[in-house]
């Protein structure tokens, strides 16, 4: 026992030395494994916080976790967008042509020629799938410069878009494929749409308010989005009235100008028709032989009116920020206005 005591006082500072490298070591890889932990979890977090700006950055949410959402800036679509307000500014036929095979080459160089809206910038698309998986639906948000005028107007646009065999998107007529127009009405009913269409039309009255020249301007071209934005309004009801066409205008099954499947007839100038009522987005019901019908509002005047002057400049108006507005509306232009 003495021995032993002997040699560890001998060897004390040895021994004290191997245990303080002992703790050390210890020390040492429970460091690492710390660090490497919070890096774990610092990358974890890091990679969470970039989905969830990107998330909030692509798409618009409603709020409802049961509801798609609507993807803003797909690149394919934006692409497409962009190119076709590009070639309207441009009044580039042959490129529009290409995006909308179904263009009538005419009546758009005629709308292009008559059109105030001189350039399109700060292109936005928010898009849906549709039905199919070359279909989607898109809204497309814009500023469209007046001629003369310095204040851009924030405006919005519908369209349905599908592939074609080069897979890339052209715009299409959903017209007649059911699914697809059940897909695009849900669709405009939603939260989302009816968020982003709001707004739009909030931005639009701001800019509207911020310049008088743009003020007096809309209040006589009027600024109706051509998303739909209040579809098919149902017609107040009120006592019937004798109104007088003061332009020629198509006579509609619907209030929308969003197909020409609906139209059932026309009107010309001096024409009387039996007014039913109004609707909160620019219709006025008629009696058309005995059936009810949709004509512009714009388009009728009041029997008993005598200032041939208001007729003439009624005649003037159109729901001018489409980008199919035509200045000098006809039967076959006014469904563009």
């Amino acid at each position: 026992m003495d021995d032993i005591r002997e040699w560890i006082s001998d060897n004390l500072r040895y021994i004290l030395l191997g245990v303080a490298l002992i703790l050390v070591i210890i020390l040492a890889v429970t460091g690492i494994r710390a660090i490497s932990h919070l890096g774990k979890g610092s990358s974890s977090k890091k990679a969470e916080t970039e989905s969830e700006t990107s998330a909030s950055t692509d798409t618009i949410v409603d709020g409802s976790a049961s509801s798609g959402t609507l993807v803003q800036n797909d690149a394919d679509v934006l692409t497409v967008m962009t190119s076709y307000y590009t070639a309207k500014t441009n009044k580039d036929l042959e490129t529009l042509k290409k995006l909308d095979p179904s263009l009538d080459e005419t009546e758009e160089k005629a709308n292009l020629d008559s059109s105030y809206v001189e350039s399109y910038s700060n292109i936005k698309t928010y898009s849906k799938q549709g039905p199919a998986d070359d279909s989607c639906v898109v809204y497309v948000c814009y500023d469209g410069k007046v001629q003369n005028i310095d204040t851009l107007v924030p405006s919005l646009t519908q369209f349905y878009l599908k592939k074609g065999a080069d897979g890339s998107y052209v715009i299409t007529d959903p017209t007649g494929d059911q699914a697809a127009e059940s897909f695009i009405e849900e669709t405009r009913k939603s939260t989302e749409v009816q968020n982003l269409i709001d707004t739009v039309n909030k931005a639009c009255e701001d800019a509207k308010n911020s310049d008088p020249v743009l003020k007096e301007f809309m209040s006589k071209y009027g600024n109706s989005q051509d998303g739909e934005a209040e579809p098919e309004t149902e017609a107040q009801s009120e006592e019937p009235a004798e109104m007088v066409a003061n332009d020629s205008c198509n006579v509609r099954s619907e209030p929308s100008t969003e197909s020409d499947d609906n139209v059932i007839g026309g009107l010309t100038i001096g024409d009387s028709v039996t007014k039913l009522g109004e609707t909160d987005d620019g219709w006025t019901k008629i009696d058309f032989y005995g059936q009810n019908a949709y004509v512009k509002s714009e388009f009728l005047s009041s029997a008993d009116a005598t200032d041939s002057t208001d007729a003439s400049d009624q005649s003037d108006e159109a729901d001018y920020f489409s980008p199919d507005y035509n200045a000098d509306a006809t039967p076959e232009t006014e469904a563009a206005a």
